[in-house]
């Protein structure tokens, strides 16, 4: 018999209240002769007999109540002898984290070797499942055995809580099914509690401590549209005080460089000037020195290199000014291969643009029309008047919260809406984004807007007019499995290599799993880009403590977490082969509750009735 908690037992001890407060009770006093009742010496000892006979019944019934508690505060398993649960679901944790190496070999080796073990043993299984990370479930033990032997670190995170929750399901209900669960422990995988489970649950986390990891924990060019030069904003997770980093587009290798540890920080944060190389989209391909797991020192992202582009505005002179500053500093021109018109709605003639809205009401109708005639599915509302704060979405106002609003005219949607939410004002919508325009709610004039009073107001022209000199919607940075909605006549999604190619539709889709670079294309144009990166909690390779893991699992009732191979194959063997036994003894300490009163209760009414019957003196 095993406990799962065995220190209720200590709770066994109390069997001695009882035996205490029967010596207690015991009437010991003075003998004194009485010559009057020693006719009734004789009926009174013949009556003792029965007396003692129930206290020690009583005795025995209040001693087996605590002990029978106790035991089952215990959650005792009958142990029917060693075998396997007849149904078997196993979860190997094959994530990207388990290729950080430990002791000369990835942790994953270790994993597969464990679960190698576990199939060997449970050959009389009736039901075999093995469920790896990404949720691919394999019935059968030749599927088990072929999925065994050849099994391969994921490129990502996975969904290890949902590997785990389709284990559940598939047992759940089986009498002698369990699920078997082999993971490194990585804290960042298991960050939510699991449902109960009727099965029990076993779980082996081989005790390793992780490696030091160095990571590429974000990378984003700005502008999109380089003139050809750019800046690379590189955050990366360093294994000491500084790591070193090679920037590269295709061989050619652009820049090369050490970043250092943020003072008091785990982190390294750096703005990287660069000479872009090559014309049109090109791959930025970062790496940091290799440490831990691999795959997480890489990033690719999407860059357009180009001539400057030209600009023509007519939208005041705090817009003229930037326009100016800009020009003066190479990033546009006064004619170049591609022109950004910067007016609003009724005087653009072409896209790309960035478009404004009307100065009073009376031209809403005039620019709703040229927004049609554009073919731009969003419409200018009522005219608004009033301080509102904007809100940027998506990061493009470079993160000043200051901005505000006075006059404007909130954007509607026009079925079937595209482009991106870049800002709100309010609750309305005050700046959308899609392929080769922008409309913006306000005009660029501080009657309606601080915008062109802030710091910001010149960098995020900048990089507007870049994305919008792309000719595509900006490059979209996503982790593995988010939701992506395609552009408007996009009909595949290709690797920049060329070797995944996936048709889309109109509809959203899921990120591709492998993290790189994606394309957006009809035919052999290149409509946007998508940069698949890791989900930011995978190179974080901190372990969960025991505890924490039994929590995760639903507690140490169905839980049993074995850092050892041997343990952890005992323990699957025991789930399969015993029963709880808490239920039982619960309804048997019931029964024991109800037979003391019963007897204390006669004891009582006969005690009285003796006491009461005719003859009897004091």
């Amino acid at each position: 018999m095993a406990f799962l908690a065995p220190l209720w037992l200590s709770l066994a001890a109390l069997a001695a209240i009882p035996v205490l407060l029967h010596l207690l009770r015991r009437n010991i006093g003075a003998r004194v002769e009485f010559p009057a009742v020693r006719y009734l010496q004789s009926a009174e000892r013949d009556s003792s007999r029965d007396v003692r006979a129930r206290n020690l019944l009583l005795l025995m019934l209040r001693i087996l109540i605590v002990l029978l508690l106790a035991l089952a505060a215990a959650k005792p398993l009958w142990t029917r002898g060693q075998g396997i649960p007849r149904a078997l679901a196993i979860v190997l944790d094959n994530s990207l984290s388990t290729t950080a190496i430990v002791g000369g070999a990835p942790v994953l080796d270790r994993l597969a070797a464990a679960a190698r073990e576990l199939r060997a043993a449970s050959r009389a299984a009736e039901r075999l499942w093995l469920i790896t990370a990404d949720g691919t479930v394999y019935t059968g033990p030749d599927a088990v055995d072929a999925a065994l032997s050849r099994v391969i670190a994921l490129p990502e995170a996975g969904q290890l809580d949902a590997a785990v929750r389709t284990a559940v399901a598939l047992t759940q209900g089986d009498d002698g099914g369990a699920v078997a669960v082999l993971t490194d422990g990585q804290r960042s995988a298991w960050t939510t509690d699991l449902p109960t489970a009727s099965s029990p649950i076993r779980v082996f986390v081989p005790s390793l401590a992780p490696p030091p990891n160095g990571a590429i924990l974000s990378a984003t060019a700005q502008p999109q549209w380089w003139t050809p030069r750019g800046t690379l904003e590189l955050t990366v997770q360093p294994v000491r005080d500084s790591t070193a980093y090679r920037i590269a587009i295709g061989s050619a290798t652009i820049a090369r460089g050490v970043i250092v540890r943020n003072k008091g920080d785990s982190t390294a944060t750096a703005r990287i000037p660069l000479l872009g190389a090559g014309t049109g989209w090109q791959a930025l391909d970062v790496t940091i020195e290799p440490s831990g797991v691999g795959a997480d020192d890489h990033a690719i992202i999407p860059i357009v290199v180009g001539g400057a582009p030209a600009v023509r505005e007519s939208a005041g002179e705090f817009a003229a000014a930037a326009v100016a500053s800009l020009r003066e500093s190479g990033r546009i021109r006064a004619s170049g291969p591609v022109t950004v018109n910067i007016a609003s709605a009724p005087a653009v003639a072409a896209l790309p643009a960035l478009i404004l809205p009307p100065t009073d009401a009376g031209g809403v109708a005039a620019a709703n029309a040229a927004l049609a005639r554009l073919a731009i599915p969003w419409r200018f509302g009522a005219e608004q008047r009033g301080t509102q704060v904007v809100r940027s979405l998506r990061g493009d106002l470079r993160g000043d919260t200051a901005i505000r609003v006075t006059h404007w005219f909130p954007l509607i949607a026009q079925a079937p809406a595209t482009g991106d939410t870049l800002a709100m004002a309010g609750n309305a919508v005050w700046m959308v984004r899609g392929p080769k325009w922008i409309v913006l709610g306000s005009a660029l004039d501080p009657t309606s807007t601080t915008l062109p009073m802030r710091a910001a107001f010149v960098p995020w022209l900048a990089d507007a007019i870049s994305n919008l000199a792309s000719g595509t919607t900006a490059a979209t940075l996503v982790t593995s499995g988010d939701a992506l909605i395609p552009p408007p006549g996009a009909t595949e999604l290709v690797a920049v290599d060329s070797a995944s190619r996936v048709p889309v539709g109109t509809s959203a889709m899921t990120a591709p799993a492998l993290p790189g670079l994606y394309f957006w294309m009809r035919g052999t144009e290149i409509l946007g880009a998508v940069g698949v990166h890791l989900d930011p909690g995978e190179p974080q390779l901190a372990r969960a403590t025991p505890a924490e893991l039994v929590v995760r699992f639903g507690g140490t009732q169905r839980a049993i977490i074995s850092t050892e191979t041997p343990a952890f194959l005992s323990s699957v063997r025991q789930s399969g082969a015993s029963q709880p036994l808490a239920a039982p003894l619960l309804w048997l300490a019931l029964v024991a509750v109800l037979a003391e009163a019963w007897v204390s209760g006669r004891y009582r009414t006969r005690a009285t009735a003796g006491a009461h019957s005719p003859g009897r003196t004091a």
